[in-house]
Formats: structure tokens, C-alpha cells, sequence
């Protein structure tokens, strides 16, 4: 109860389901839409939830909707996000265990969602770490770029859904993106995490997916971070940016 799958594939297997959801730096909203977006994703199903706000969405034309999940289909993926997160412990650990429950059945062979490693500087460039289920999963991350996170908690549905795939047999692997912690104070997205863990995910799915759009999102969020730091600190903006080289994640 509370959790409500609607599917219109009957088989999904041998994909992989990436989870992206709302979170800090909203690196894995940014991540799984990022995807549906640049990949011509097909919506395939929706997920609604009592454990979602109770709050009806009202678009340009009037129409109310329920806060909902969208899976989409991408061709090697399958991708579930959502404009919000369950708004409890519980909600997201119900909502993750009764979606792995409904995919695992349908043929979905590992998952992997995204989040974000907040940290004060980002002087050099963004890592991009992993935690799985199994050594061969993590493996199969650090071989393309990847860092094994060593210890700490990862908070959110980002997290907790890949303990529920071990739950139900199959591996699964968070990528978490090095994230700048001003922005993570200021709300807004780290668009330059995300850029990189899109590039671990589409080196694993082996896609091509452009992301030079990405970086102009990204220093444009932060000019406008930076130069609030600058005012609140009487210093100038340039002494607040961070400083990144070209350096891939390999």
C-alpha cells in the first residue's frame, strides 16, 4: 500500500535503471533527465505515491496532476525520476523497495543511481565516486573513471534504492559527483558533477551524449553563487570561484 506502479512494458530485461531524484546540488535529478533528455527517452510508466506531497500540480492549461515518478525507457536504460523525493524515511524506503520489486520482475538487471559528495573546494576537477553492492559492480566503475568511496552514509532514495536492488538479487551502484558546497547552501544545481558522472554512466552504457551545454549551465550557476559569496565576504568574485582544469575524470 501507498505505492502505485503503473507499467506499459511487460519486459524489461537485460536493462539497467538509472535512478536520479531530487537531492543535493540536485546532481541526480540533473543526471537521469540529463539522459531522458539527450537520448529521446520514451515515457513507459508512472509511479504515484501517497507518501509524495499532497500538493496537486497545475500546469499553463489549468490541468491538475498528483506529484508523480516517470519511468522513461532510453535504449540501454531505463530511467525513473521524479520532481520530488518522498517526504520520510519511510516513504523512501517503501517507494524504492516496491520499485525495484516491480522492475526486478520485469527483467532489470542492475541498478545505479546518482547523488552528490558535497566537499568545501573543488579547486582541481570533480571526482566522481562509487559504492556498490558487490566488488565486481564497483569493479566495473573505477575500471572507467570512477573512485571507491571508502566510508560515510548516503542519504535519500539516491541511496537507500540500491540497498533494496541487493534486497532482490541484483547489483546496483551509486555514482556520487564531487559537489560544491556553495551551491549546495544556495540551492541550486551543480551542473558540473553531474557532467561528470554523466560521463562515467555513458562510458558504462557505452553512448555518446553531448555535455559541453552543461558546462555554460554550470558557470553561469556559479558567477551568480560566487559573486553573492563575494558581497557577503567584501571580496572579489574571482577569489570565491572555483578553479577547474580540462582534466577528464580518467
Amino acid at each position: 500500500m501507498g505505492v502505485y506502479v503503473k507499467l506499459r512494458r511487460d519486459s524489461l530485461r537485460g536493462r539497467v535503471l538509472l535512478v536520479g531524484l531530487p537531492g543535493m546540488g540536485r546532481v541526480g535529478y540533473v543526471t537521469a533527465n540529463y539522459f531522458v533528455e539527450k537520448l529521446g527517452g520514451e515515457l513507459v510508466g508512472e509511479v504515484y505515491s501517497t507518501y509524495f506531497p499532497s500538493l496537486l500540480e497545475v500546469d499553463s492549461e489549468g490541468l491538475g496532476t498528483l506529484y508523480s515518478g516517470r519511468i522513461y525507457d532510453v535504449g540501454k536504460a531505463v530511467v525513473f525520476t521524479a520532481d520530488v523525493q518522498p517526504q520520510s524515511h519511510e516513504g523512501q524506503n517503501h517507494l524504492s523497495k516496491k520499485l525495484i520489486e516491480v522492475l526486478v520482475k520485469r527483467g532489470v538487471r542492475l541498478v545505479v543511481a546518482a547523488a552528490a559528495y558535497v566537499v568545501p573546494s573543488v579547486d582541481v576537477m570533480r571526482r566522481v565516486y562509487v559504492v556498490g553492492t558487490d566488488p565486481d559492480t564497483i569493479e566495473a566503475f573505477t575500471s572507467i573513471g570512477a573512485l571507491r568511496l571508502r566510508s560515510g552514509t548516503i542519504s535519500g532514495m539516491n541511496g537507500v534504492v540500491i540497498g533494496w536492488s541487493k534486497y532482490f538479487g541484483i547489483p546496483g551502484a551509486v555514482l556520487l559527483g564531487e559537489t560544491w558546497a556553495p551551491l549546495v547552501e544556495a540551492n541550486e544545481a551543480d551542473f558540473r558533477a553531474a557532467k561528470h558522472v554523466i560521463q562515467v554512466l555513458a562510458r558504462f552504457l557505452g553512448v555518446d551524449v553531448e555535455l559541453e551545454e552543461l558546462d555554460a549551465y554550470a558557470a553561469h550557476v556559479e558567477q551568480r553563487v560566487a559573486a553573492v559569496i563575494a558581497k557577503m565576504m567584501g571580496r572579489g568574485e574571482e577569489e570565491e570561484r572555483p578553479k577547474y582544469t580540462d582534466r577528464e575524470v580518467m
